[in-house]
């Protein structure tokens, strides 16, 4: 908390082709009052938003329209994007895939898909909070 005895507020970037998918994830974070969360449809969206606003965390599914996640992924992080260090959820419904899991160290965690709360929730509050 600051000073003012407000809660921070972070700034969350999802891309996510499937609708349902995204409102799952919108469900999940209904409550969390400190997230600003940014919905996008497709990689090239996800890219647009991210070369034009800081986010203190990106969610990105792994197969998407156009570029894929882990394509937009790379780019932010070889460039001097405001969110070339951003920690970067990826959703897959091929987690069980060895090449999935890590990338590099360009993914801060994969979660599967169907996505359950819990461990979305405690995914994301782990990373914003540094731990």
């Amino acid at each position: 908390m600051n000073a003012g005895g407000q809660q921070q507020k972070y700034r969350v970037l999802l891309a996510e082709d499937d609708e349902i998918n995204q409102q799952i994830v919108m469900a999940f974070l209904s409550g969390a009052t400190h997230i600003e969360l940014t919905v996008v449809g497709d990689g090239r969206s996800a890219l647009e938003a991210a070369l034009g606003s800081k986010y203190d965390l990106m969610l990105f599914d792994h197969n998407m329209p156009h570029i894929t996640g882990d394509r937009v992924i790379r780019y932010l992080r070889s460039g001097n994007s405001s969110n070339a260090t951003t920690p970067v959820i990826r959703f897959t419904a091929d987690a069980d895939r060895a090449d999935i899991r890590t990338t590099g160290g360009l993914i801060d965690a994969t979660l599967p898909k169907p996505l359950k709360a819990e461990t979305f929730l405690s995914t994301i509050n782990s990373i914003l909070q540094g731990e």
